[in-house]
């Protein structure tokens, strides 16, 4: 299969790649990265000169990675991201530990326990909206 690519394309492929390669591997040893993504990643790197996006990627050591200007504007992006969906997360699982220990005292059932888990998340959610995660505290 042959995919025809404008140059803006090209750019907003690879930036997609980073930012999915970042998301993958970022807690991960190097070691353990996804051979087969590393290798598209590379092939898909390689064409930059090909595209004028020398400014994006780099060749070192015959190995093609993100320029800083690149990691630095897409890294952006992922923070917000992170950032957007923390209060989300924290909400999730402080409202899993509580009903964890609501299932072991027995106050909760397996019947019941996704709407229990619904109705917790709700409440840190509504906590974190009315107090932020400046109220926070870990025990």
């Amino acid at each position: 299969m042959r995919i025809d690519l404008s140059r803006q394309e090209y750019r907003a492929l690879i930036r997609a790649v980073y930012l999915a390669d970042m998301v993958k591997h970022s807690m991960r040893e190097a070691g353990d990265h996804d051979q087969d993504f590393v290798n598209m990643e590379q092939k898909l790197y390689s064409y930059a000169q090909a595209f004028e996006s020398e400014d994006l990627i780099e060749e070192n050591d015959q190995v093609f990675m993100p320029t800083l200007q690149m990691e630095s504007e897409d890294s952006m992006h992922l923070r917000n991201y992170e950032n957007a969906i923390l209060e989300d997360q924290i909400a999730a699982v402080l409202a899993r530990n509580e009903l964890e220990r609501e299932i072991q005292a027995g106050h909760v059932t397996a019947d019941n326990a996704i709407e229990g888990l619904i109705q917790l998340e709700e409440k840190y959610h509504q906590l974190i909206a009315e107090k932020g995660l400046s109220a926070l505290t870990v025990k």
